[in-house]
């Protein structure tokens, strides 16, 4: 009777381990099929810690069978062993990471301080300057979008960042063994970019030099409306109306000098060109940026997405002047934009594009995507230090006939500032864009 009692308890447990792998099973399934829409610990976590559950409980009435010639001590050793696994599998470091977001978006480091380990520090900087360090990066890093743990593992977190103009990127995130951080990888990554760029800037030109060209070709200053109907400022060199139309876009913070030694090598190339002040942007080399000054004070949103209906406008003012299709170039994040604008608009036949990324969070879909769907020609290029993360998003075993990722062999320099005269590998920046124009305006 008391063995039957026992079977029938085995039975239960048994049951009740099924239950649980199959509700694991279930959350796959429905994640799967986009049925379930929920956090990532649901996501990531859960149906793992069912399915060990689940197994450990029906394998608990064959270990008690199996082992019940032996010692009380031997089954307890195991079933301690068997807990101990499944409590290092589940480490789980949500709260942490949690508190990690909520600093960056409130560019507070209140939430985050109380789970900082004394022996987090950022090498070379001495651990006596954490605190500092933290502090000045939570503030100055973009807006944070989203920011997702894809993974848990003991002592440590793979987490998903997606900042605004940053883009999306991945790496992990440390815990000592009370779960306080003892390493960021992503404050470790852009603390050796900034010490990189510093010591690049160091060696670079620092803004456009105005040469010999620039005399030879001097620019026009137009205005038209974008359309919502703020006013646009542009520089416009004319060489020839029959000539070639090049609209370039500069990048954050900059204005239409950004252009100012470029656009006269193009006209001696023989192009036409129109260099814009977009709504975001700032002063650069002791110029305004005219057009984001007429934003501010109409109240306008200055976001860099808000650029694309100036850009749309600068196409079909250069269309109906010159009555051709329009080769656009944007610089950071505005060479996303006119990827955008390659992709939907007709009066575009090409688009140049220096340091793309998704720059832009849930508000446009990927660059991957966008990449897979043109049909026209174009370039992408970067620094050095961009080639990767572009690698992933163009796909050049999908590129066709005057698609191009151009890798430089210089470090280069992010956006279109590579290009300027004295620039260290401007030259080679340069041949990839005098082939490329070359290939897009040959007649067939």
């Amino acid at each position: 009777m008391k063995n039957s009692k026992r079977f029938k308890d085995y039975k239960t447990i048994q049951k009740t381990g099924i239950l649980l792998i199959i509700s694991g099973a279930a959350i796959i399934i429905s994640k799967i099929f986009g049925v379930l829409q929920v956090g990532h610990f649901v996501e990531e976590n859960l149906p793992s810690y069912l399915f060990l559950l689940g197994a450990f409980l029906m394998s608990i009435p064959f270990l008690l069978k199996k082992l019940s010639g032996k010692t009380s001590k031997t089954v307890s050793i195991l079933i301690i062993a068997l807990c101990t696994s499944i409590s290092v599998v589940a480490q789980d470091y949500s709260k942490q990471v949690g508190a990690f977001a909520k600093s960056l978006t409130e560019k507070d480091v209140t939430a985050l301080n109380q789970h900082l380990s004394p022996e987090l520090k950022f090498d070379p900087i001495p651990v006596a300057n954490t605190p500092t360090v933290i502090n000045n990066i939570v503030k100055q890093l973009p807006k944070l979008i989203s920011m997702t743990v894809l993974k848990n593992e003991n002592g440590k977190a793979k987490v998903k960042y997606d900042f605004e103009a940053l883009g999306v990127s991945e790496s992990f995130i440390y815990f000592d063994e009370t779960g306080k951080i003892v390493r960021i990888e992503l404050i470790e990554n852009l603390i050796k970019q900034e010490m990189e760029a510093q010591k690049q800037m160091k060696q670079s030109v620092q803004q456009p030099v105005i040469g010999e060209l620039a005399k030879k070709h001097p620019y026009k200053e137009i205005e038209f409306k974008s359309n919502d109907g703020l006013l646009i400022a542009g520089n416009l060199y004319e060489v020839d109306k029959d000539k070639p139309v090049i609209l370039l876009c500069h990048q954050a913070g900059y204005n239409k000098f950004e252009y100012a030694d470029i656009a006269p090598k193009l006209n001696e190339l023989g192009y036409n060109c129109l260099a814009i002040d977009q709504r975001s942007g700032g002063d650069f080399a002791g110029k305004s940026n005219n057009t984001f000054q007429r934003a501010k004070e109409k109240e306008l949103a200055t976001d860099f997405t808000d650029v694309q209906q100036d850009i749309d406008a600068a196409i079909n003012f250069l269309h109906k002047k010159y009555n051709k299709k329009i080769t656009i170039w944007g610089s950071s994040y505005s060479s996303s934009l006119v990827l955008f604008e390659s992709l939907k608009n007709d009066k575009v036949n090409a688009s140049i594009s220096f340091s793309p990324g998704d720059y832009f969070g849930d508000t446009k879909e990927s660059l991957a995507t966008v990449f897979s769907k043109i049909g026209k020609p174009f370039l992408v290029t970067s620094s050095k230090q961009e080639v990767e993360t572009l690698k992933t998003l163009v796909d050049n075993s999908k590129l066709k006939q005057n698609q191009l990722q151009f890798i430089p062999k210089s470090n280069g320099f992010h956006g279109s500032r590579a290009l300027w005269t004295g620039q260290k590998g401007a030259e080679e920046y340069w041949t990839a864009v005098i082939d490329f124009l070359t290939k897009v305006y040959t007649k067939k």
